[in-house]
């Protein structure tokens, strides 16, 4: 690491460590950790947080599995669901916010940290508590950075639905039930209901790209005939991503929605 990091930076970087009980770690491994790639381009020899993120994502899932498990005696379905409500992207976007952790990122000059981006530099920071601390640290930061948020935020309640769409809810199950399907990731669902009747497959089509090369955001329509008979018309949704494949995945989560065929979400 060639940049010189300055007596001030330093300082307060020590006292945010801190407040999670972490006085005494590496500062160097801390900096690598908030170290994004674009960085780069400034100093071509810095350690980016890559490496570090790869494994502090494996520590975060590791450390909520625990954690659930401990607190209550669901079964696998309903953990993983709950599990996906603490470890994605959007929630760890808003512990990077309400840490401040953007006030020790190194980026490229004028770069502004994605949600992604967001997400990424809180797993690399675990994954450098773990490296020089080992598990247990990291469930106690984690329990520190739990109180600092409060209760985990729960999906926001769908409004309930009409005697009308109840019906159509149950009798579209019923239909789902009778062709075997079962739930797998939203395009897949889509794919095989299509499938099973003979109907062409979903067509997604990029209809924006938006925002910079290094943030860009994509929004895709799927478009498609799901059913036969009576039903048989065009349906469509749309989707948005900050790459085309997950866009797509999201267009496709929000047409199983309007069908209310049920998929295993994006995590």
């Amino acid at each position: 690491m060639n940049e010189i990091i300055s007596p001030q930076f330093r300082k307060k970087l020590v006292s945010w460590l801190k407040s999670f009980k972490l006085s005494d770690i590496d500062l160097t491994i801390i900096i690598t950790a908030f170290t994004h790639p674009s960085h780069k381009g400034l100093d071509p020899n810095a350690e980016d947080y890559e490496r570090l993120e790869f494994l502090g994502d494996a520590v975060l899932d590791l450390v909520t599995a625990e954690e659930l498990i401990k607190a209550s005696r669901e079964k696998e379905g309903l953990l993983t669901e709950h599990r996906k409500q603490i470890v994605n992207n959007e929630y760890l976007a808003q512990i990077f916010d309400r840490l401040k952790i953007k006030s020790f990122i190194r980026t490229a000059v004028n770069y502004t940290p994605s949600i992604k981006d967001k997400a990424n530099f809180l797993e690399a920071f675990f994954g450098a508590i773990f490296l020089k601390f080992g598990y247990p640290k990291c469930v106690s930061v984690w329990k520190i950075i739990q109180a600092k948020m409060g209760k985990i935020p729960k999906k926001i309640p769908e409004p309930p639905l009409s005697p009308e769409e109840v019906e159509n809810k149950a009798q579209n199950q019923i239909f789902y039930k009778s062709l075997g399907l079962t739930p797998k990731n939203a395009k897949s669902m889509l794919q095989e209901l299509c499938q099973k009747q003979g109907l062409e497959i979903p067509k997604y089509t990029l209809i924006e790209q938006s925002g910079p090369d290094h943030n860009p955001l994509f929004r895709v329509k799927v478009s498609a005939v799901l059913f036969t008979g009576p039903q048989k018309w065009v349906r469509t949704a749309i989707g948005e991503g900050t790459n085309k494949k997950t866009a797509e995945i999201n267009a496709a989560e929000r047409l199983c929605d309007q069908i209310f065929l049920e998929y295993i979400p994006m995590s």
